[in-house]
């Protein structure tokens, strides 16, 4: 019988699909499974088709958040139009105890890493006293710039809750290919609530962090990415008030 196959797992290399920016334009059409996908990382972020549910890779399962409340494991043949993977091998790794808020923690993380100018996969697991989540619902054609299809958002408060806060950390430089700064989403212990994260207040936890020192990254070959108007406007600010949920002129 022929050994079973291994997957490599590099340390630092982090695979992505398309671009924030092409978000931004409104390219929501997946174009790589979630099966492709997981043979590049155990670890991270994305979204589905159209928008349909927000992504959490954790321990090499791939879980779908949907805006009507369901969640569960994602279909292998299922799409998504943008993700970032790693294999994630905990290179930082420390304990806090006392609480701390998202700011706090951002600046925490920070602190301990030897530069801004890399990328870094986050992984906080603990016990939140609050989480504030957000999904989008499905999108259907002809589909909104992302700063419009935020106004139809759905935004849950989670109380007294332990769950994993899964994400990266991106360099100013990289702004546009991916949101420059944290970009975090949230999954609990018992895998059936989260989302893109807002706001929370860690009680106690513990923080691992990997460097990534190396982006594959795979564009789109679909017309909607090829007619996009990308790099348009004020990347920096559409794509903070996206992460922040504002919606256009708030």
């Amino acid at each position: 019988m022929a050994a079973p196959e291994t997957v490599p797992r590099p340390r630092g290399r982090i695979f992505q699909t398309s671009t924030m920016t092409a978000m931004l334009e409104g390219v929501y059409e997946g174009t790589t499974t979630i099966a492709e996908l997981r043979r590049h990382g155990d670890f991270g972020i994305g979204t589905f088709d159209r928008l349909d549910g927000e992504m959490i890779v954790l321990d090499g399962r791939c879980y779908r958040l949907r805006a009507d409340g369901t969640a569960g494991d994602a279909d292998p043949a299922t799409r998504t139009p943008l993700a970032a993977v790693t294999w994630f091998h905990g290179e930082y790794d420390w304990r806090t105890e006392e609480p701390v808020d998202a700011a706090g923690l951002r600046t925490l993380i920070d602190d301990r890493l030897p530069t801004p100018n890399l990328f870094y996969a986050v992984r906080i697991d603990g016990h939140f006293d609050h989480m504030v989540t957000r999904m989008l619902p499905e999108q259907h054609r002809p589909y909104p710039r992302l700063i419009d299809a935020v106004a139809g958002q759905i935004v849950s408060t989670h109380t007294d809750l332990r769950g994993t806060v899964v994400g990266f950390r991106s360099p100013a430089h990289m702004l546009g290919v991916a949101a420059a700064g944290y970009h975090l989403h949230f999954l609990s212990r018992c895998r059936t609530r989260g989302g893109h994260a807002y706001d929370f207040v860690l009680r106690s936890g513990r923080v691992r962090v990997d460097v990534g020192y190396e982006l594959c990254l795979r564009m789109p070959r679909t017309e909607d990415f090829g007619r996009a108007q990308l790099g348009r406007g004020d990347v920096a600010a559409e794509i903070e008030a996206v992460l922040q949920g504002r919606r256009r002129g708030a």
